[in-house]
């Protein structure tokens, strides 16, 4: 749909533009040689991007926008301008943010600088029907307006961050990317202050900020005061610890209770934990307080942890669990160990025993691997406190052998995963004998080098496709990758299952002229994790030609994660033109951690090569209703770098994934081939 916009406010606008275009013409009756030639480059520039503005195709109306941009003078920008009025040349989403991202250099310009405003805010989206990429063209107009440091854009993205809705969110994340250098247009205005204004003060640490801070704090509504107090405490303002106290004495309204709460924990104040609970026993601010309770140590916290647990809900267990382990106090571990001999509470009593670095959280793992009832859970805890500390507890060796000697089979595959993380060479050996839930448990150590060549050596020649899923977890390791051949990746890719994203991902790694028109498929897919694979794949294919198909695959691209792929991709290629698309995406790119690693990209640092981390996924799965046996337990994790790995429970339930690279990761739990929710690759 075309933007519409304000006819008068644009054609005064573009009068100014005119104007000045006339006194420079004044000032130059003579041209020097230079001059002229500039002149001259300047007309073919305006007559070719003319002619390619009035072109059907696509790709042409946007080399016509990039060459406007490029000229820069009043008359391009007056004809990128017209381009967003109703019938003008802009008439796409696509077209309105190639025009947007070649208008940005011009942004303290007066009509380029009323137009991006516009589009900031939504004028020429369609609110019935917005697409993605709108998202894209709000943002890009943002940060072009931040990065002008230009005082009456300023006065806008501070107009905005006192809207409701997404435009202040929009703001705000581009003031955090180009702070500005004063902070009076953001804080000097009639309009209530947001919680948005106020996390941004927050984040830009600017100690100009303190005083506009204390204004909101006296007279802001109360959940806007709350946070404004709270961020002062940030600052050092120890003025924040007594207004906390009359708080918790004097007020009832939730929002400034655990503002309070924050302030005193922020402090590390002797009365934290007499604020927290009340907070914890009430449910209305129950969730909010055990996330307070596991940001920070408060050992006088763990008996009012321990009575909630007892009587809490089953979906608060794992964040009581984690608050009461940062207690570090003997009686919460010596609860979390007694946990552990409960089917409902055992694994996450597990995962924080193996996480807590104390003494007495070992002990209570020593413990529980010496008895039958709890051996199991422990030794998974082991593992994992192996992966994150480097540590593992007494009596790890002996567990072992009793679970050696064990016929159930969620012991042999615990054993199985234990024997790959604890002695990673015993991996070629135990697999070519290996059960089934055997393999598929050592499969979810792939990220430990030597278990991923082993389990490449398998997967070249195993014909069970459930198990051929498992397996693949090992092309994660670009090196063990090479050891597949492509007919099986292929495959995998053919079977439409968890496996396709990382065989899409080694296909790209072998890009060559044969291959090309599969990895571009994998790339127009409609599976977001298929396209960020293959993207990761190019960024280290022998061909100079995927420069130019990952530039193009960015230029469009709706989703962070894709796009953060194809940023990472960038930084490995060796040619030095990789520099523009990471320079755009530095500097217009919706997500911040975009921004960011392109930023890096530029400095010439690249991603890690080895995926692996020390980092652990625990997770309880159970197979839904009339699924078929093969995905029981199934899942996707997408770690922090973006592989998305395929790992299958243990026959229990429980599926450890251990090493992965720090970081949040996400969950795609498995479906039928062929259902709504299943990966859908794209047929090579």
């Amino acid at each position: 749909m075309s933007a519409r916009f304000s006819a008068l406010a644009l054609t005064s606008s573009l009068a100014a533009l005119l104007a000045l275009s006339h006194v420079h013409a004044a000032r130059a009756q003579t041209p020097s040689a230079p001059a002229l030639a500039n002149t001259l480059k300047h007309r073919l520039g305006i007559d070719v991007a003319e002619t390619l503005l009035r072109s059907p195709d696509a790709e042409e109306r946007e080399r016509g926008f990039e060459r406007l941009g490029s000229v820069g003078s009043a008359q391009a920008l007056d004809l990128l301008l017209k381009s967003f009025e109703p019938g003008g040349a802009a008439r796409s989403a696509k077209d309105r943010l190639i025009a947007v991202r070649a208008l940005a250099p011009h942004a303290k310009v007066p009509a380029v600088r009323e137009l991006l405003v516009r589009v900031m805010v939504g004028v020429g989206t369609n609110p019935e029907r917005p697409e993605a990429i709108d998202r894209l063209i709000e943002r890009a107009a943002a940060l072009a307006l931040a990065a002008s440091s230009d005082d009456a854009a300023l006065e806008a993205l501070g107009k905005a961050l006192r809207q409701p809705g997404h435009v202040a969110e929009t703001a705000r994340d581009a003031l955090s990317a180009f702070p500005p250098r004063t902070l009076a247009a953001l804080t000097e205005s009639r309009s209530a202050p947001t919680k948005t204004l106020v996390a941004l003060l927050g984040e830009l640490g600017d100690p100009r900020a303190l005083e506009p801070l204390r204004e909101i704090v006296r007279s802001a509504p109360v959940d806007v005061r709350a946070e404004a107090a709270v961020a002062l405490a940030k600052f050092g303002d120890a003025e924040t610890i007594e207004l906390a106290r009359h708080w918790l004495a004097h007020e009832h309204a939730p929002e400034l209770r655990l503002g309070a709460a924050r302030i005193l924990l922020e402090f590390h104040a002797a009365d934290a934990a007499a604020a927290l609970r009340p907070l914890l026993d009430d449910e209305q601010t129950r969730t909010a307080a055990l996330e307070l309770a596991s940001s920070a140590s408060v050992p006088a916290l763990a008996p009012a942890l321990i009575r909630l647990a007892r009587r809490g809900r089953d979906e608060e267990r794992t964040a009581i669990f984690a608050a009461l382990a940062l207690t570090g106090t003997r009686e919460a571990f010596s609860f979390l160990g007694g946990a552990l001999g409960t089917r409902v509470s055992s694994s996450a009593a597990a995962l924080e025993l193996a996480l807590a670095p104390s003494a007495d959280a070992e002990a209570e793992l020593s413990h529980a691997l010496a008895n039958a009832s709890t051996r199991r859970a422990a030794l998974r805890a082991s593992i994992a406190r192996k992966v994150a500390l480097g540590r593992t507890p007494s009596g790890s060796s002996r567990a072992l052998g009793e679970l050696n000697a064990s016929r159930d089979p969620s012991d042999r595959a615990v054993l199985a995963e234990a024997n790959a993380i604890f002695t990673p060479s015993s991996s070629a050996e135990s697999l070519p004998r290996a059960s089934a839930d055997e393999v598929r448990a050592v499969a979810r150590a792939a990220l430990v080098p030597e278990v991923a060549h082993a389990l490449a050596a398998r997967l070249a020649s195993e014909t069970n496709p459930a198990l051929r899923e498992a397996l693949a977890s090992c092309l994660a390791s670009p090196s063990a990758a090479e050891l597949v051949p492509t007919d099986v990746l292929l495959g995998l890719l053919d079977a439409r299952g968890l496996a396709a994203p990382l065989a899409a991902r080694a296909l790209a790694l072998r890009d060559s002229p044969t291959l090309r028109p599969k990895i571009l498929n994998l790339l127009a897919s409609d599976d977001a994790i298929l396209r960020s694979h293959a993207a990761l794949g190019l960024g280290r294919s022998e061909e100079a030609s995927a420069l130019g198909v990952l530039e193009r695959a960015y230029r469009f691209e709706t989703d962070d994660a894709v796009r953060l792929a194809i940023v990472h991709a960038l930084a490995q290629r060796p040619e030095p033109a990789k520099k523009r698309a990471l320079a755009l995406a530095r500097t217009l790119d919706a997500a911040s951690a975009v921004r960011e690693a392109a930023a890096l990209a530029l400095t010439s640092a690249e991603p890690a090569r080895e995926p692996s981390g020390n980092a652990n996924a625990w997770l309880e799965l159970s197979l839904a209703p009339g699924a078929p046996k093969s995905l029981r337990g199934a899942a996707l994790v997408i770690a922090a770098n973006g592989l998305a790995l395929p790992a299958f429970a243990d026959p229990d339930g429980v599926l450890l994934l251990p090493a992965l690279p720090a970081g949040p990761f996400s969950l795609r739990l498995a479906a039928e081939p062929g259902t709504e929710d299943a990966p859908k690759p794209e047929a090579p």
